[in-house]
């Protein structure tokens, strides 16, 4: 059993969609984190589920990497019957991110 064996199932079933490689390990300790590539030359962002307490979930979403130094990051919390929503939320934030308009000198 894992930190995130509560959510697991509906995690897994986002990651099939949306994500080519979920992540399930960080420093030997559970975790989940998927990144996804940008449009642009080494771009990267990532999105990540903190394990469920007290029946509530946080997803993170945020750039590594933008090739015009913007930082993105925000957050998502709530209960863990919407997890699979707020997954949705998230992946369309990071598609918007990737999406934007390239810099002035790009």
């Amino acid at each position: 059993m894992t930190a995130h064996s509560g959510v697991d199932e509906v995690i897994e079933t986002w990651a099939v969609t949306n994500v080519k490689k979920l992540f399930d390990k960080w420093a030997g300790k559970s975790a989940r984190f998927a990144y996804s590539s940008g449009l642009r030359p080494f771009e990267y962002f990532q999105i990540s589920i903190n394990p469920p307490c007290e029946g509530h979930v946080v997803i993170s979403a945020r750039s590594i990497d933008t090739d015009d130094d913007t930082e993105f990051e925000r957050e998502w919390e709530g209960a863990t019957d919407k997890l699979a929503a707020m997954l949705n939320d998230a992946t369309k934030t990071v598609m918007d991110w990737i999406k934007r308009s390239p810099a002035n000198d790009s």
